[in-house]
């Protein structure tokens, strides 16, 4: 079968690779429909480049979506003909046939774990991984937008953790995916304004669509002061991170998502009165997903807003071409294609 692989550090490949032939007793064996790039994490996994090690030849990926085809002996909570979200071909810090995980999901055939059976069965032998793969609804199963509801319970649940928005100024850096999931969710959590800030104006456009009220091109206009009650970095700007902090108010929220590959930062002399907020995402919780899947069930959240092509999974190594000449920001790839 194909997959998408990061054969040497900075060598994108798709390449046959060895098929899974044994499900586990606790496994569903899923064959991939849709996968969609992470630029930020993807880039940094290509160029060996993340604050972890990696190994390489590696299978790369974290955002796909499949259907269930075959379920081992003691799944309970999967059936053949379900979509569900997140299946890998090797999960985190495992191998399979000489392959490490980059994140392990761009095959064309994965596998994801029953976890709540094993729990049940009085087992924990599971990889932490696995409470990220869930169903999604069956109407989904044509929709290539259907991918970006990772990236939706990734960011919301980080959103979640801080305090209201409601009638705060809230500014996010970067326009990228995560950067416009930001905008779209303070609009919905009813903050007062909601402003993007970008070194380029590429997105200006999809970011009003979703909800920014205003757009600043750091290149071109000078740096607001003081001027919001909470700044997110979307975009991993730490080591820039002295720059940002004037923006914000006494009493302010800086909320760092973005990572840059050194987890490092320096600032000095910024005064009193910030508060640093350092989460992470928590899109394992049920409720997380539930309450995503509703916001696009009913209409709130319209996830082909959040990336910018459709490409045959083929055409991988390209796609991360023009990722990187930024003439696209985020790719969903058709598997079979």
């Amino acid at each position: 079968m194909k997959a998408i692989l990061v054969e040497n550090i900075g060598e994108v490949v798709v390449k046959d690779i060895p098929e899974i032939t044994e499900v586990p007793e606790y496994g569903c064996l899923c064959k991939n429909i849709f996968a969609s790039t992470c630029t930020g994490t993807d880039r940094k996994l290509i160029h060996n480049s993340t604050p972890w090690e990696n190994s390489y030849p590696g299978v790369l990926g974290h955002e796909n979506v499949a259907e269930v085809i075959e379920v081992g002996a003691k799944v309970k909570n999967f059936a053949v003909g379900d979509i569900v979200m997140r299946p890998v071909y090797v999960y985190a810090g495992e191998e399979r046939n000489g392959y490490s995980a980059l994140f392990g999901g761009f095959s064309e055939y994965g596998i994801v774990t029953d976890v709540k059976a094993m729990e049940a069965d009085g087992r924990s032998d599971f990889n932490p991984y696995a409470r990220y793969q869930a169903k999604i609804p069956k109407s989904w199963r044509n929709n290539p937008s259907a991918v970006m509801l990772i990236t939706l319970k990734e960011t919301f649940s980080w959103l979640n953790k801080l305090p209201s928005l409601y009638g705060k100024d809230v500014a996010i850096i970067g326009s990228g995916t995560v950067g416009l999931f930001y905008t779209k969710l303070a609009a919905i959590f009813c903050a007062k304004s909601v402003t993007v800030l970008d070194i380029n104006s590429d997105r200006f456009d999809q970011a009003k669509k979703v909800g920014a009220d205003n757009c600043i091109n750091l290149n071109e206009t000078a740096k607001p002061e003081a001027a919001f009650d909470l700044l997110i970095d979307a975009a991993g700007i730490l080591t820039k991170i002295a720059d940002f902090i004037p923006m914000v108010r006494q009493d302010g929220i800086f909320g760092i998502y973005g990572i840059d590959g050194s987890l490092s930062a320096h600032f000095e002399g910024f005064g009193s009165g910030l508060t640093f907020a350092f989460h992470n995402s928590n899109e394992a919780d049920p409720l997380v997903h539930e309450t995503c899947v509703g916001l696009v069930e009913r209409g709130l959240v319209d996830l082909s807003d959040f990336h910018s092509a459709i490409m045959p999974f083929s055409q991988a190594p390209e796609a991360y071409d023009l990722l990187k000449a930024r003439k696209e920001f985020k790719i969903v790839f058709e598997l079979g294609k």
